[in-house]
């Protein structure tokens, strides 16, 4: 292979990955217009959790609610479950074993914020676009240096650029999968979703 030659393989490969930028940011834009001009959002939701050590998945279905401030998780199975977290504390409720626990926001991955998670990466993370063929865009981040996170898989619908899916695994190799679907953009959220009333006799953990 001649200078001539070689030369031209490198810059072809710079412009694949200029280009390849450019498209990354793009896709990213869209995502943070579409979501800026939501006031609240709602959608079902299946989250799967991986453990590494035991090698067990567990998957639970529920509702998710968005406003400005505010994120409710709503898990109907296996298990009824509630998620709040509003004003950087999180409340979680179990009611098969009748106990709360309340703590402060210690990470965005903590609130399955898929937009603040995105956000908080994008910067700090290498970046590559799996996938913009048809109606998924999938984008990898793998930060470069977390003390928690090794890498995050995202995927945006290409026409809405809403996320459909995002995953996130961990250094231990512990993985979070969350899907939304039935999306309902800027409906009224119920009030309920946002109240838990404490069943008398629960034990309430604060951390």
């Amino acid at each position: 292979m001649n200078i001539k030659t070689l030369l031209m393989l490198l810059a072809g490969m710079l412009l694949i990955s200029a280009l390849q930028a450019v498209t990354l940011d793009e896709h990213y834009q869209n995502m943070l217009s579409a979501y800026g001009r939501l006031n609240t959002w709602q959608a079902e939701l299946s989250q799967t959790n991986y453990f590494s050590q035991s090698k067990a998945k567990l998957t639970s279905n529920g509702t998710f609610y968005y406003q400005k401030g505010a994120i409710s998780i709503r898990y109907h199975k296996p298990n009824e479950q509630f998620l709040l977290i509003k004003d950087s504390l999180v409340t979680i409720y179990d009611k098969s074993s009748n106990i709360v626990v309340k703590s402060g926001l210690l990470s965005s991955v903590q609130s399955l914020d898929p937009v603040e998670i995105v956000k908080t990466y994008w910067k700090s993370a290498d970046k590559t676009l799996l996938n913009s063929s048809g109606k998924q865009v999938v984008i990898l981040l793998k930060p470069k240096s977390d003390k928690q996170i090794k890498e995050i898989l995202v995927t945006l619908d290409s026409q809405t650029s809403y996320v459909n899916k995002l995953s996130y695994t961990d250094l231990q190799g512990n993985s979070v999968e969350v899907a939304f679907y039935k999306m309902q953009i800027n409906k009224p959220i119920p009030a309920s979703a946002w109240k838990l009333d404490i069943p008398p006799g629960a034990q309430i953990i604060e951390r």
